[in-house]
């Protein structure tokens, strides 16, 4: 197990024990906090609380073997899990991430994203872009320093180094990376916009949802231009100001232009035609990095699909947002 994570953009704000569990659903609060208590625990070397607010760039050391607080069942999957990488899962890893590569530099390396690929793991995902890493380059693997919902394809960036990965992570936190997301929206909206609502985890039980929430949201802000409408379908570049939890997804229901094939946050409705396929329609595009190099990840086949029933032309350039 890594002992060393570092706290990317979209984790900023977040409690302490609710980031700890969250990534290692089995370990007890209980257990949490006595880890903590005893400096098994650290952030940026120094012992903490439990509900201590993180911070993007920080970093959290974990100075105890994890399988030691799980259960005897869970902790043998571990332990199985970690004999089972031979060359050839290695092989077939490093294959499939190489298949993935955009651009890569001394520094980081850029892969496309498919849709439907968790970026990190939980109590019910098991194979996700942290395994293929761990598999196909163990402890000198490239480091995650921001996210992508698992249903949302495109560029992500990963940190060849802990250097780089700390510099990419203050990076994103000072919003010189930007990032324009393509997605084909239900409706006709507005050439432009700017949507400012905070968003919040539902409290409702049973429902793993984001929702705008005036009183317990997070500030969240989006900007979005329409390129090409036709059909009650509208091609938008999306921008995330901040990076919030689906905060594209739950914005651009907000004001009434759902995300093609979001049926998590618009139902049945999300497919408003049996020409399109049942996936969202969301795509990380383009990412300008603070050197203004331009990265373009190639939308997947179901947004290819769309553009042409639709007769859109995807863009290949990133003139949009004045501040690239």
């Amino acid at each position: 197990m890594d002992n060393l994570i570092l706290i990317s953009g979209e984790d900023n704000g977040i409690r302490l024990d609710r980031f700890i569990r969250r990534r290692f659903p089995a370990l007890k609060q209980a257990q949490l906090e006595k880890l903590l208590r005893i400096g098994k625990i650290r952030v940026d070397t120094k012992k903490v609380k439990a509900g201590i607010r993180l911070q993007s760039g920080q970093e959290i050391e974990l100075k105890f073997d994890l399988s030691k607080y799980l259960s005897e069942d869970v902790s043998a999957k571990i332990n199985t899990s970690k004999l089972i990488i031979s060359d050839a899962s290695k092989r077939k890893a490093v294959n499939i991430l190489e298949s993935w590569k955009i651009e890569e530099t001394s520094e980081w390396i850029a892969i496309n994203k498919p849709a439907g690929i968790a970026v990190q793991g939980g109590s019910k995902i098991k194979h996700h872009l942290d395994r293929l890493l761990q598999e196909g380059f163990g402890d000198s693997r490239p480091r995650l320093v921001h996210r992508i919902d698992k249903d949302t394809s495109g560029v992500l960036l990963l940190a060849k180094t802990q250097k780089s990965a700390r510099l990419l992570t203050q990076y994103f936190r000072d919003h010189l990376i930007n990032k324009t997301y393509l997605a084909f929206c239900i409706g006709k909206i507005e050439q432009s916009g700017k949507i400012s609502e905070p968003v919040a985890k539902s409290l409702k039980t049973g429902i793993e949802k984001m929702i705008v929430d005036q009183d317990l949201g997070r500030t969240s802000i989006s900007l979005f231009e329409r390129i090409f409408y036709n059909s009650g379908i509208s091609l938008v570049c999306l921008r995330p100001v901040t990076g919030r939890t689906h905060q594209l997804r739950v914005h651009m229901n907000f004001i009434g232009a759902p995300i093609l094939g979001d049926g998590k946050y618009n139902s049945n409705k999300a497919h408003p035609s049996g020409n399109f396929a049942k996936k969202l329609h969301l795509h990380s595009h383009f990412m300008t990095l603070p050197s203004g190099q331009l990265i373009t990840a190639r939308v997947p086949e179901h947004m290819q699909l769309a553009a042409s029933i639709l007769g859109a032309d995807i863009p290949d350039q990133n003139q949009y947002f004045s501040n690239d």
